[in-house]
């Protein structure tokens, strides 16, 4: 009998790829002012650290109102993500 192994990808590859699903996925949002870039990712807890910088100075939205669905996206679209925390810039 045999066991799938799913092929582990090197850290690298991880992280670019949540900075283009990132990249993918803010355009849609549509606040102005405002990103949200990749800190850190450990791959040993499958942890990805977002920076949030800005936010709409017009309304009550902003990239953190966002964030839930913003990890889901993520974690759909990488599969080795598993959880995502959010420091906020709030000097923006």
């Amino acid at each position: 009998m045999s066991v799938l192994r799913r092929k582990t990808r090197p850290q690298a590859d991880v992280e670019h790829q949540i900075r283009h699903e990132l990249a993918e996925i803010l355009p849609i949002l549509r606040i102005d002012h405002c990103s949200i870039e990749l800190e850190a990712f450990d791959a040993a807890t499958g942890t990805a650290v977002l920076h949030v910088m800005g936010g709409c100075s017009d309304c009550d939205a902003s990239a953190l109102t966002f964030m839930q669905g913003i990890e889901v996206q993520l974690k759909r679209r990488v599969s080795e993500l598993k959880s995502v925390v959010v420091n906020v810039d709030s000097t923006a």
